[in-house]
């Protein structure tokens, strides 16, 4: 990675790694906010993608979209397109879970489900970036 990208690189690594470990905190520790953790997770990827892009000297864009994030990082690396389906899921739960009117009752199992979704594609950046 280049040296001038290293530090705002772990900013975003930083942030995406405390996003992620509330979410397993608040999964651990209490129940019913299965939601929240589920924008957490959702969170962490999105701050996991654009730290990718920032190590390869890329801006990214200002949105939200993992799916559309992640596609600007296929264009730096092809193999990234293995977290698709972790991104796709993330996408699913995100939009509808932001806003009031969309809010919609969470599981555990969905909230467990969204945590190793963010878990796998937290992986396979950490991987691209050691």
């Amino acid at each position: 990675m280049n040296e001038q990208f290293r530090k705002i690189t772990e900013e975003w690594l930083n942030k995406a790694q405390s996003d992620y470990l509330f979410a397993e905190a608040s999964l651990r520790e209490y129940s019913g906010f299965y939601s929240q953790i589920c924008i957490l997770c959702h969170d962490a990827v999105d701050k996991n993608l654009k730290a990718f892009l920032l190590s390869q000297g890329k801006r990214p864009d200002r949105v939200h979209d993992l799916l559309a994030i992640l596609n600007d990082c296929c264009q730096v690396d092809s193999t990234l397109a293995v977290i698709t389906t972790q991104c796709g899921l993330l996408n699913d739960y995100y939009i509808p879970l932001k806003y009031p009117s969309h809010y919609p009752e969470m599981t555990k199992e969905q909230a467990e489900e969204a945590f190793e979704a963010a878990g796998v594609v937290h992986s396979e950046i950490e991987k691209r970036l050691s």
